[in-house]
């Protein structure tokens, strides 16, 4: 009940907060902005966008083991991701929706095991934060220095931040501890032992797959970690061109500050379907304050929700593909590394 409540509080604050904009803004000068941007910078804004999300594809296709790294299979993952991410946005379950549908098409089309298929979807989530961390805190770093907002919201920013990547911190070091094979111990002591015999044995393999990449894998863990952050990077590049293609440029680290605000209220807000309102709210507040502009705050958010809604169509064109695929012609070839 209380995280329903909190849903809805963060929801109705965040569509608050982009209504308030929305009455701020000339709306006719947001549809000139839109409309100058033209073919060829949602073509640019695309592009970059589509080489971040290849980043992130790139980064999971590190994380298997029974399989080698090959362009197909990155091929196959990138559709996988696609379907995931499209349901992320338009299920009720936040960011979370689409991940055990991502295992259960590697499952039912390309014959990895749940299992398998599981550990590698926790082992991105924990990947991916952990290089969102030092691309958040340059973020609030950056917003402090520069003082583009109130003192009290960058001390909040900076505190997000930091708490955050304390955070993941302890994670990572729970994975060198094995902190999941120490409390399947435990459970396994209990008096519910019995009943958990199926998920500690689950819980087991999970731990050794994530121990094993992290611990005994440290060259492909750092390359995974490495085109996570370039994920985060061009997210910050795709910003940069958005403000250019709207006639009013700004540097980089002005593009990573926008960017890795929107990062964090993402991060923040990952039970509200599609971040709405929290992120068009938070892309438009800063861009007013970088380019003094209402109208060119909305037209950021507006352009970028709309780059979201047409992704996510295509993901959703390639689930509908994957529900008439036949999945009877047999198992992939598989090269073990």
């Amino acid at each position: 009940m209380a995280g329903k409540f909190l849903k809805l509080i963060t929801l109705g604050g965040g569509l608050a907060l982009f209504i308030w904009l929305l009455n701020e803004a000339d709306l006719g000068n947001v549809g000139r902005n839109l409309a100058a941007v033209g073919w060829l910078g949602v073509s640019a804004i695309v592009v970059t966008f589509s080489v971040g999300f290849f980043s992130d594809v790139a980064s999971w296709l590190l994380m298997f083991r029974t399989f080698r790294a090959s362009p197909l299979w990155a091929w196959r993952l990138l559709l996988v991701q696609m379907v995931g991410e499209a349901l992320n946005v338009v299920t009720p379950f936040g960011s979370l929706g689409g991940e055990p549908f991502k295992a259960m098409l590697l499952k039912r089309h390309y014959d990895v095991s749940l299992r398998e298929a599981t550990a590698s979807l926790l082992l991105i989530q924990t990947v991916n934060s952990l290089a969102m961390v030092p691309f958040i805190i340059t973020g609030a770093l950056l917003i402090a220095d520069r003082g583009i907002l109130p003192p009290l919201m960058s001390k909040i920013v900076l505190f997000a931040a930091l708490w955050i990547g304390t955070f993941m911190v302890l994670v990572y070091a729970a994975l060198h501890m094995r902190a999941l094979v120490l409390l399947q111990q435990r459970l396994g002591q209990s008096r519910f032992a019995a009943r958990l015999g199926r998920g500690l044995s689950i819980m087991r393999d999970i731990e050794e797959h994530l121990f094993t990449f992290v611990r005994h894998t440290p060259g492909r863990f750092a390359t995974s970690f490495l085109f996570a952050f370039f994920n985060w990077l061009f997210g910050a590049f795709e910003m940069f061109l958005i403000f250019h293609f709207l006639g009013h440029p700004i540097s980089l680290s002005e593009a990573w500050m926008v960017e890795a605000t929107v990062v964090l209220v993402r991060a923040a807000t990952f039970f509200i379907p599609a971040h709405l309102g929290v992120q068009d709210g938070a892309i438009a507040l800063m861009g007013q304050a970088l380019a003094g502009s209402p109208e060119i705050g909305l037209s950021v958010a507006l352009l970028r929700r709309g780059r979201e809604l047409a992704w996510t169509a295509v993901g959703l064109a390639i689930g509908g593909w994957f529900s008439v695929k036949d999945t009877s012609a047999g198992t992939p070839e598989r090269e073990i590394p």
